[in-house]
């Protein structure tokens, strides 16, 4: 979950929190077992820990220890988490403490195991449909938020975590207006409201923040987060962030022209002119989703004729042919993986993960998403070996642990000639120190 303290923009890094050891924070936080640092941005540093009382996995994040002395800070910081560890979501990150220790603030959170949306689209464009599958679970969460008067202020693709299974998270709900929402020093950069306000925000990160955000004082409400959104929806489906004038999706990929008019009323540089809310966000995208949003050429009509009648005869050809070859239609799977599944010494120095599928797959195709607690980091163009045999280049540190999912319940691009989707199959190791000590890093492992 080291993805929740990525630097919202330029500059962040400039007031990081130096690198405390796990050794140093553990005599504030007795109740927990303090693992191991997993990044700092421009809001924090996070920990992975054990919450010693329930024997479970939390993200430990802690926040502005210059104010440990601010007294108004404190009383916002308080306020603010309250209305954080209220909301309960299945795609937000849930908040499960907070408080000040050792002149440090902290929220204890839900540990995530699973990449981040940016670490995912570095690895690999999405398909058109699972972009789309992505936003409404979002639209869902923001809403449950923005009904309690909770605004998010820096949707991206950093914030939008993904679990094991493919189910997407909202990370750091708030965070910019614990740090500064409602102080004097920070009019700079936002609009003074009334305390209890929502009103007030953080410019957020530029390239997805709405134009309201970048303004002198920095006054938005719900609508920015439309806005933000439909960014990252954008750069979703074509791998571009939308500058200068608008260029519609559909003519840098093949999507219902629906999508274009969507996301241009998200993208709105008026918040009038946007979606009113997310649930009607969310609603226009269901309809298009529902109705199929791939977009088809024209079809002369004569043509479209012939081939309704030439249709079912070649369906019938291939269903006979495809009951002589394969009567059960087995769907192909991964039977083996290098580094195996439950290998405990792999060699850090190992670049590659290699899986052999039990059938021809379709080429180019590929399905790759991790986490908990750590996501190997790709060094190189994955590869199709052979037309089983799939390859992806990694960096493996010493002594971690690993999880990849080859496909999964959302992410399935992995799929046979027949455009059959493979089978999901879990493979977790653990590497050892920096030179193994036995030949466990080759060992392979059939399907459990």
């Amino acid at each position: 979950m080291a993805q929740v303290v990525e630097p919202t923009g330029p500059g962040a890094r400039s007031s990081m929190l130096p690198p405390f050891e796990p050794a140093e924070l553990s005599p504030h936080f007795p109740q927990l077992e303090i693992l191991e640092c997993l990044g700092r941005g421009g809001m924090g540093v996070v920990y992975k820990a054990r919450q010693k009382s329930l024997n479970r996995l939390v993200a430990l994040k802690l926040l502005a220890p210059e104010r440990a002395d601010d007294r108004d800070f404190a009383r916002h910081f308080a306020k603010e988490a309250q209305a954080l560890a209220a909301l309960s979501h299945p795609n937000i990150v849930a908040v499960h403490d907070f408080g000040e220790a050792g002149g440090l603030y902290y929220l204890l959170m839900e540990f995530v195991d699973g990449p981040n949306l940016r670490q995912l689209l570095r690895t690999r464009r999405l398909k058109p449909e699972e972009a789309l599958s992505i936003v409404p679970p979002i639209c869902d969460a923001l809403q449950c938020a923005h009904a309690r008067g909770i605004v998010h202020r820096d949707i991206k693709p950093e914030n939008l975590l993904l679990d094991h299974t493919g189910q997407v998270k909202i990370a750091d709900f708030g965070i910019a207006k614990l740090l500064g929402g409602g102080h004097e020093d920070a009019a700079s950069h936002r609009g003074k409201a009334s305390e209890g306000s929502s009103d007030t925000f953080a410019t957020g990160t530029p390239d997805y923040a709405a134009p309201e955000q970048r303004s002198s004082n920095g006054n938005a409400d719900h609508r920015a987060d439309i806005y933000s959104l439909g960014v990252v929806l954008y750069e979703m489906l074509t791998g571009e962030r939308p500058k200068g004038e608008f260029i519609p999706p559909s003519h840098r990929v093949q999507v219902d022209v629906r999508i274009d008019e969507i996301l241009l009323r998200a993208l709105e540089r008026a918040p009038n002119l946007r979606f009113a809310t997310m649930e009607e966000f969310r609603t226009r995208l269901n309809s298009v989703r529902q109705r199929g949003f791939i977009s088809k050429p024209a079809v002369p009509a004569a043509v479209k004729w012939s081939g309704l009648l030439v249709l079912p005869s070649i369906a019938l050809i291939v269903s006979l042919y495809a009951l002589q070859q394969n009567p059960s239609f087995k769907r192909p799977k991964v039977i083996r993986t290098v580094p195996g599944n439950g290998d405990l010494n792999v060699d850090p120095a190992t670049k590659e993960l290699r899986v052999v599928f039990s059938r021809p797959m379709f080429p180019h195709s590929w399905s790759v998403v991790g986490g908990g607690p750590t996501y190997p980091e790709t060094v190189g163009d994955v590869r199709w070996e052979d037309e089983r045999t799939f390859v992806m280049p990694m960096q493996l540190e010493p002594e971690h642990d690993y999880w990849l999912s080859i496909n999964s319940g959302t992410f399935t691009n992995f799929r046979g000639v027949n455009r059959e989707p493979c089978i999901p199959y879990s493979v977790s190791f653990r590497t050892g120190k920096s030179h193994a000590v036995d030949g466990a890093s080759n060992k392979t492992s059939e399907p459990r």
